[in-house]
């Protein structure tokens, strides 16, 4: 008679999660060069929430654990090394779980909702904060690299208008990456 709990996360579990998780840093950071213009640095969140929705799909529909959304929303956050980008990424994985265990892990309406949270909690604490909160801070770090001229016009713009629409933006592209992720899990993954 076995004890083991068939819903408990196992070592495979949690290498699979890091790894895809990994594969959306790897996206994010070879992405960041794009960082050099204002109208990038404000439409960079939009393009990862188009992109990235494929990876959570794939281990929300996979794995299907508790757990496994708040690891890979730790080492998404861990690797994104900005303290509000951290703070604002763990507790989208907090609130995913929290929509998971309510509507069941693998649901895709839970995987959604969440995925959208996810991506703009990640713009506020990527974007948001950084560019047009804490503009001055950033741009002074970035003299060295030449980017201050644009990390200050980005400011100008999210200070004026752009906080809104990249919000609004964000949704729009998590909804998309979520139907992408969901349609693709479900054409290539499906078990």
């Amino acid at each position: 008679m076995s004890t083991a709990n068939p819903n408990k996360l196992k070592i495979k579990d949690i290498i699979t999660v890091v790894l895809l998780a990994l594969i959306n840093v790897v996206i994010f950071f070879a992405s960041s060069v794009l960082y050099a213009t204002p109208i990038t640095i404000i439409l960079m969140p939009v393009f990862f929430a188009l992109l990235e929705g494929i990876v959570y799909f794939i281990i929300g529909t996979k794995v299907k654990k508790p757990g496994a959304i708040l690891i890979y929303s730790i080492v998404r956050a861990i690797m994104g090394g900005y303290l509000p980008y951290i703070i604002l990424f763990i507790l989208s994985g907090a609130i995913a779980e929290l929509l998971l265990w309510k509507m069941g892990y693998g649901n895709a309406k839970a995987l959604t909702v969440s995925y959208v949270i996810n991506q703009v909690l990640a713009a506020f604490g990527s974007t948001i904060i950084p560019y047009a909160i804490a503009a001055k801070a950033m741009a002074d770090q970035m003299v060295t690299d030449g980017r201050q001229d644009a990390i200050l016009a980005a400011s100008q713009m999210l200070q004026s208008w752009g906080s809104v629409a990249l919000v609004a933006g964000v949704i729009v592209a998590a909804f998309i990456g979520a139907m992408i992720g969901k349609r693709i899990v479900k054409k290539h993954l499906a078990a």
